[in-house]
């Protein structure tokens, strides 16, 4: 990925919707819905772009990181919605990912709900978290890292941005 370049299409925005704000980000990722879905809820490989995150299959079900329980599923429909939330960072985090089949491939709608959708950060880490994804998706091992030039761009330009 060149990480000089940042396309605007990419970029996470903050909504209202149902009577909340949202951040939302929209990928159209080139592989079909069932592999979409696999590298976001298979621990093995969402382990390797973003975190290993294991998900009970059901509403209610567990979601679990480092061996322990730290949220509940709060929508499941394989291959097409998973909703979450979890105590993470800076309180109860509620995150809602959605699939939809499109021509070349699949649309996800990555909606951040909570903690604080305006925090530039969030905006930050989960477009550099989905650029992975896309990597991860079309066969590339994304680095393991703490952080790099990509992100720390992608910092800059949601700080001017505002969130």
């Amino acid at each position: 990925m060149d990480d000089a370049v940042i396309d605007p299409a990419h970029l996470g925005r903050v909504i209202h919707a149902e009577a909340t704000d949202v951040l939302r980000f929209e990928r159209t990722y080139p592989a079909p819905a069932v592999d979409v879905w696999d590298a976001i809820v298979a621990p093995e490989r969402n382990g390797t772009w973003g975190f290993p995150t294991g998900y009970e299959p059901r509403v209610g079900g567990a979601v679990s990181a480092n061996g322990a329980e730290v949220g509940e599923v709060l929508a499941w429909e394989p291959g097409r919605v998973l909703e979450y939330a979890f105590d993470g960072p800076g309180g109860r985090w509620h995150l809602c990912l959605m699939l939809d089949a499109v021509d070349g491939g699949t649309l996800l709608t990555f909606d951040h709900l909570a903690p604080d959708p305006h925090d530039p950060d969030y905006a930050a880490g989960w477009h550099w978290h989905l650029d992975r994804l896309a990597q991860h998706l079309v066969g590339e091992d994304p680095a393991a890292v703490e952080s790099d030039a990509h992100f720390e761009e992608l910092q800059r330009l949601y700080s001017q941005a505002g969130g």
